[in-house]
């Protein structure tokens, strides 16, 4: 004759902090993926502040070779516009 074994189940009790644990483990997984996501974000615009950032010294060195074609060596009151002889 075979001997029947009882099914054993995890108590409502067990049954609960195992389900509050694996809803916790998936937030902060949720809350990691947000996070790279605001990183990639980030780097992003970082990228794009830089490329504007060297658009800008290009765009500024133009106009101080043009201002020292035009005056020669000097240094101007960015204030005042007043031109000032370095030399």
């Amino acid at each position: 004759m075979e001997q029947v074994t009882e099914k054993k189940v995890l108590t409502d009790e067990e049954m609960k902090s195992l389900y509050e644990i694996n809803s916790k483990v998936q937030d902060v997984i949720q809350e990691l993926g947000e996070i790279e996501l605001h990183k990639l974000r980030l780097e992003e615009r970082k990228n794009n502040a830089k490329s504007t950032l060297e658009s800008i010294k290009k765009e500024e060195e133009e106009i101080l070779k043009q201002i020292n074609t035009k005056y020669g060596d000097v240094k101007i009151n960015l204030e005042t516009g007043e031109i000032i002889n370095v030399s």
